[in-house]
Formats: structure tokens, C-alpha cells, sequence
């Protein structure tokens, strides 16, 4: 393929290389793009998409969901181009392809679209839900198509009551890798946490229906989204050396999400797939242990690399290094890097909201104000406006800066915030680099009083454990 019909890829890192003594790990930012993914001349890959709707009893009250449902599969099909591979699922105890009647999938075309909707609209409530067998079909369904594309979109409206269990998690064992899927909770009765676990397995989102209204334009934009995705599969391939192990990597922009389990691994080299890319950034916070006791002194040493590879073998962007340099000057190790210290507070943020919602659930309304008082403070800091505005339908913030738990809230309202709570915004600017900080002057450094940490004199936040400094107080 001539190079301008390619698309454009770009591996970046952000770190301090600068370790004390006493510390034991070395935290990177990975920033990935791809640019001009529908460049390609010879057109789209191929791509197949499943709707897996919902169809259980408890669908049919108020009777608005079921017919949302309708609305939202016949949206989502007319947005299918010419040419992509397609079906509809009816969701209860079991799964079962409504449209086409029988696999293979239907080819998208004025006809197959036609006939789809009309299938659509003759989707009736009643069953129990068994999500295991729903992500068992499509898997099946995708693996008799041709596509490298492949993509479902998941609504439900009830917890996972008729599964046996430990059957959700076999199921995603068995379809981990095998597509991607976004999941969607409507009304008020459903577990946000199943819904997190399916998209965090199979690389999609997780999100609430907050009015019914509101489902068609979301089905129509993760399937079209799902369309503009035209590079089948990148990996990240980390290594480390004798003096580094992996500790975890995320994915951390647009949502967070802990990959760890998803690494392949041979020796010190782990491989991590990401999925189907179109035009766009996503960033991943790499951790390592690093034994600097091994380390010499006042000297770059390399602890690892990261590289980017897509196809059977190929490396898509130049390989980056991780690198440690051992010092005394806690001027230098003690600087977060700016995109880690963004990641280390997201974190925060995301726990903040969780233990604010377990309080709620709890009837413990003091601890809840309490905490989404701080997920407020950090959401502010990191301009997460999403996380405020979700933030915003379950307490009133007073002129005086008290947090209130407002009255009658709708639990899709919490189930919003708590799938929310992994959005992350991404502030790092048109090219992150690795950066070696240098020493600041304006007194001596901070101390961290929950993990002994020293940061630079003008920090608001510890590096290490990510806790704010209060404001005013130096060490």
C-alpha cells in the first residue's frame, strides 16, 4: 500500500526518570494515535455488527422501554453503510437471531435494511435474562463472518438473574478478543457492575439510559462509531528488564480500564492487544517495579521498552524507551510528571464517586456528601466537566461549598456516575514527551503526610499516592 493511503501512527511516552533511593517503581504515561485510518484506498475492512437487545419481561414496564428498544435498533440500522455484515438479537433466557432468520449475517443494502427494521419493530417482552448466552451467540455469529471489524451493542434492563453462576465471566473468557462491546443499561433496575465488566473485557463502554428518549441516537453513534474504526487490531509490546517487572498498565483515556490480565506473556516481553482503532488517541498508564538497588548511580539505565505493532509482526512507530536515572537530589525524583499526576488524580476522582455511591446505597447519606464533596474538588482540578455534570444530578454544591445529597434521586442517575467514574479527559497537549525535570526553586520540598513522598515546593498533589496537599501548608 503506497505510504500516503496508510494510516499515521504515533507512540509517545511521559515520565520523571529521576528515582531516590528508596523508591520502588517507575510510572509512564503511553499516549497512542492513529491518524488517517479511512485513508486507505482500498476502502473499509471487512466489518460486522450485532444488536443485542434486551427482551426480557421486565422490558415491557414501563412499556416506553421495549418500544425505545424498537426505536434504537431500527436508528442504529438505517446508520449501517452499504456492505457491513449485520444482525439483531433477541435478548431473554436465551439468545435467539431474529433478523436475518438464520446465519449467515445479512449483507447491509436498501433490502436487508428494510426488512431488519421491520423485524425490529416486532420485538416483544417477555423471558428472563441470561446474559452469558447473548455474548455466546454473537461470538458464534461473528466467528462465521469474514469481518476483522467486530462490534455489538448490548442493552439491558435487568440483573443477570436467570445465568447460572459464573457463567457471565465464562462467557467472557470464551468472546475476550473476539469483539468489542459497548453495553447499556435502561431504567432503574439493572447492575451497573455487570455492565462494566462486559465492556471492560470486550474494550467497549458502559453507560446508563437516562431518558428513553435519548437510546436511538446513542445506538446510531456507537454503531457508526464502530464503522470508522479501520485498523483491525494494534498491540503494545512492553519489555522489561532483569531489574524491572510489570506491575500493571491501563488503559486510563477515554476510560479507565486495568488490562493487566489481558497481556500475552513470554519472559519479559507482554504483549497487549487493543482492539480495533479509528481516528483517534487513547492513553495507558504503564507501572513497573524496579529493583534500584541494581541500578548505578547518576546514570541513565534503561528498565524497559514499549513499541507498537499492528498486522502479523508489523512495528508501526518507532520503539520508545523507559529509562531510570538513580539520584540523592530529591529536587529531581521528588517532580511528578505532569500526565502522571493527571492519570494518579483521575484515579482518585474514580474512587471518590465509588465509595460515594456505597455510602449511598448504605442510606449513609453524611459519608456520601463527604465523598462526592471530594470527587467535586478533583473533578474540578482535572476539568472533568462529565463527571461534574453527572455529579450534578445527585447533590447541590452551596455557596458555602457544602456538599447536600438531593432528594428523590433516580438510581439510573447513580448508575450513570458510577460507569462514568472511569472517564477520564485527556489535557496533555498536541505532543506529550518523556520530561526530566529539573530542579525548582521556592524553599524545600513537600512532604506527603499519608506516604512520606516529597514533591517539588510548589505541588498541589503527592506524585506517588496521588493525595492533594492542603493548600497553604508546606512542609
Amino acid at each position: 500500500m503506497p505510504e500516503r493511503d496508510r494510516p499515521s501512527f504515533t507512540l509517545q511516552l511521559s515520565q520523571n526518570k529521576y528515582l531516590a533511593p528508596a523508591d520502588d517503581r517507575m510510572d509512564v504515561v503511553v499516549t497512542v494515535r492513529v491518524g488517517d485510518a479511512g485513508a486507505a484506498a482500498t476502502g473499509p475492512p471487512p466489518t460486522a455488527e450485532l444488536l443485542l437487545v434486551d427482551c426480557s419481561s421486565s422490558m415491557d414496564w414501563p412499556p416506553t422501554k421495549i418500544e425505545a428498544a424498537r426505536h434504537a435498533c431500527r436508528a442504529a440500522i438505517g446508520s449501517l453503510r452499504d456492505g457491513v455484515l449485520f444482525g439483531v438479537v433477541e435478548c431473554t433466557g436465551r439468545a435467539r437471531l431474529v433478523y436475518p432468520p438464520a446465519p449467515p449475517l445479512a449483507v447491509a443494502g436498501e433490502r436487508t435494511r428494510h426488512e431488519a427494521k421491520a423485524a425490529a419493530a416486532e420485538l416483544i417482552a417477555g423471558g428472563g435474562t441470561a446474559m452469558s448466552t447473548w455474548l455466546d451467540l454473537a461470538r458464534d455469529l461473528f466467528d462465521k463472518t469474514p469481518a476483522t471489524i467486530r462490534h455489538a451493542v448490548l442493552l439491558t434492563d435487568g440483573k443477570n438473574e436467570s445465568d447460572r453462576a459464573g457463567a457471565l465471566e465464562a462467557a467472557l473468557g470464551r468472546c475476550r478478543g473476539r469483539f468489542a462491546c459497548d453495553a447499556r443499561g435502561i431504567g432503574d433496575d439493572w447492575e451497573p457492575r455487570d455492565l462494566q465488566r462486559i465492556a471492560s473485557v470486550l474494550r467497549g463502554s458502559a453507560d446508563a439510559v437516562l431518558e428513553d428518549a435519548e437510546l436511538a441516537g446513542d445506538f446510531r453513534r456507537l454503531v457508526e462509531q464502530a464503522m470508522g474504526r479501520t485498523v483491525p487490531d494494534l498491540r503494545l509490546r512492553m519489555t522489561t528488564m532483569p531489574y524491572s517487572r510489570l506491575r500493571f498498565v491501563k488503559q486510563v483515556f477515554p476510560a479507565e480500564v486495568d488490562l493487566t490480565a489481558q497481556c500475552r506473556t513470554e519472559g519479559r516481553v507482554f504483549e497487549l492487544p487493543t482492539g480495533a482503532w479509528g481516528d483517534e488517541l487513547r492513553e495507558y498508564h504503564l507501572c513497573l517495579d524496579v529493583g534500584t538497588g541494581e541500578l548505578t548511580r547518576y546514570e541513565d539505565r534503561l528498565l524497559g521498552t514499549v513499541g507498537l505493532f499492528a498486522g502479523a509482526d508489523e512495528a508501526v512507530a518507532e520503539q520508545q524507551a523507559v529509562v531510570g536515572y538513580l539520584t540523592e537530589d530529591l529536587a529531581l525524583s521528588s517532580v511528578p510528571d505532569d500526565n502522571v499526576a493527571r492519570v494518579t488524580g483521575q484515579a482518585e476522582l474514580g474512587r471518590a464517586v465509588r465509595a460515594g455511591w456505597d455510602a449511598f446505597e448504605r442510606e449513609d447519606r453524611v459519608t456520601a456528601a463527604r465523598e462526592w464533596g471530594t470527587a467535586v474538588r478533583l473533578a474540578t482540578e482535572l476539568g472533568n466537566a462529565e463527571i461534574l455534570k453527572r455529579l450534578g444530578r445527585l447533590i447541590d454544591v452551596r455557596d458555602d461549598g457544602t456538599v447536600v445529597v438531593k432528594d428523590g434521586v433516580r438510581p439510573r442517575d447513580g448508575f450513570s456516575l458510577v460507569l462514568g467514574s472511569t472517564l477520564s479527559t485527556y489535557t496533555g497537549g498536541a505532543e506529550p514527551v518523556a520530561v526530566a525535570a529539573p530542579p525548582e526553586a521556592g524553599g524545600a520540598p513537600r512532604e506527603c503526610v499519608h506516604c512520606g513522598h516529597k514533591a517539588r515546593p510548589t505541588a498541589k498533589r503527592c506524585g506517588h499516592c496521588g493525595e492533594l496537599f492542603e493548600a497553604g501548608a508546606p512542609s
